[in-house]
């Protein structure tokens, strides 16, 4: 496939949400205001997009491991984890 036929295909995939795979279909220095304003603001979800990620994430981890303190199941999941780590050390 050729460089410009590539470049073509790359604008019909556009997807703002995509992630850290999603490349702008111009290069920035060659795109209008309106462009880099849209740019930006792709950016701009991005960022605060993969921020809910994180927070999400470090919630499910803290209820987690309340749920564990709360059966009293912490000290049973440390023995465990610790004797693993004995037990690849040996």
């Amino acid at each position: 496939m050729t460089k410009a036929k590539h470049k073509e295909n790359r604008i019909f995939s556009l997807n703002p949400l995509s992630g850290e795979d999603y490349t702008p279909w111009k290069d920035p220095s060659d795109m209008s205001k309106e462009e880099l304003q849209l740019y930006l603001q792709i950016k701009k979800l991005q960022v605060r997009l993969s921020f809910e990620r994180l927070q999400s994430s470090i919630s499910y981890t803290g209820m987690i491991i309340e749920a564990f303190q709360s059966l009293g199941l912490q000290d049973w999941v440390l023995k465990l984890l610790n004797q693993e780590i004995e037990e690849a050390s040996e």
